[in-house]
């Protein structure tokens, strides 16, 4: 299973929500597209299974010293790219857009702390919104499945 999140926004005094952790297998990936927060959020991911993550506007240094800004991944032949965003809604599609459209199959983001999804020009665009602040009170988290036609489906918390 893969998993994607973002916008956790923990602190090493926080837990993951256990409506996302006890879901997660060791043979599974989680793709965190920024705003973890803190280091220990990363650790946490990661003692639950492989981990592919960028930093968003709000992690702290440390997290900007080990994380990159952007990244591309391939799995099962498909390039996905992973990215936080930055500004509006719209200007973080455009910005997600300018980054990967047309380099990649499937562009992850996060930021904007709304689940939202769209095919464009032949790439998957996917935002799973925020697993634990998100808009309207609603918290989600997304599985991506990577069928003959590669999909987001989003999960309410």
């Amino acid at each position: 299973m893969i998993w994607v999140i973002s916008d956790t926004h923990l602190t090493k005094c926080h837990i993951l929500p256990d409506e996302f952790a006890r879901r997660v297998d060791r043979e599974d990936i989680i793709f965190h597209l920024g705003d973890l927060v803190a280091p220990a959020v990363l650790n946490e991911l990661q003692s639950l299974c492989r981990v592919e993550a960028v930093y968003g506007n709000c992690d702290l240094p440390q997290l900007r010293r080990s994380l990159s800004t952007k990244k591309i991944v391939k799995i099962n032949g498909l390039k996905i790219g992973l990215v936080h965003g930055r500004g509006s809604q719209i200007q973080t599609f455009e910005m997600v857009k300018r980054e990967f459209g047309g380099k990649v199959d499937i562009a992850l983001f996060g930021h904007t702390h709304l689940p939202w999804q769209l095919r464009e020009n032949g790439t998957l665009y996917f935002n799973p919104g925020s697993l634990r602040d998100g808009r309207g009170g609603v918290n989600t988290f997304g599985v991506l499945h990577l069928d003959d036609q590669p999909y987001g489906e989003i999960i309410v918390v």
